[in-house]
């Protein structure tokens, strides 16, 4: 499937790189380079540095609502657009270009932990479990239906660990998604709005 791939930080460019061994990414959007760590100097997000280095085009607006950068994104004419800790809301012009939606990797067992920080809430929380949701995107807040779910425990790992280890899971999870999604077998179930907590920023 032609891809449009959208993420800033080490999760998202783990599944990336993983996608590019299975589909075409056709596009890359990421946040704008900044100050990431010590020192002053702009630097790259993870995302941008794995698309580079696989010669893919890279886009870094500072909003999603310019005329320009929505026409960029339709000529790049995905099947699919794939979001991983993006860090922006999609906009509706966005979530209504590809022929197959927005698929969001969300690091949670949605409901549980909408958010902007799910993995470190997680933790904060004593939650037993952390786990990753492939969502159908919307309008709202990680309000969307969800068709795969994957779960690992949470025990004494850093959030580090249980973060590279919920990439993993995520990107398997997207791959799975995508195939049932291309051959119209991909089932979708709703949130329960009953048990939805939420992540807000550390």
């Amino acid at each position: 499937m032609r891809i449009v791939f959208m993420g800033t930080p080490s999760f998202a460019a783990d599944i990336l790189e993983e996608l590019y061994w299975h589909h075409e990414i056709v596009g890359v959007f990421t946040r704008p380079d900044a100050v990431r760590g010590r020192g002053n100097s702009l630097e790259p997000s993870p995302v941008k540095t794995c698309a580079l280095s696989h010669q893919t085009k890279v886009f870094c607006p500072k909003t999603l609502r310019d005329e320009l950068v929505l026409t960029a994104l339709k000529e790049l004419e995905p099947d699919v657009i794939c979001v991983a800790a993006y860090g922006k809301i999609l906009p509706p012009e966005v979530l209504s270009i590809a022929p197959f939606g927005c698929l969001n990797v969300h690091a949670s067992l949605l409901p549980r932990w909408r958010g902007a920080a799910p993995i470190e809430r997680a933790i904060l929380a004593g939650d037993e479990q952390a786990g990753v949701c492939i969502m159908a995107m919307e309008e709202g807040l990680d309000t969307g239906d969800f068709c795969i779910s994957r779960a690992t425990d949470i025990a004494d790992k850093s959030a580090e660990r249980l973060t590279a280890e919920l990439a993993s899971l995520g990107a398997q999870a997207l791959l799975y998604a995508l195939n049932a999604l291309e051959a119209g077998a991909v089932k979708w179930v709703a949130q329960d709005e009953a048990d939805v907590t939420y992540a807000d920023k550390i």
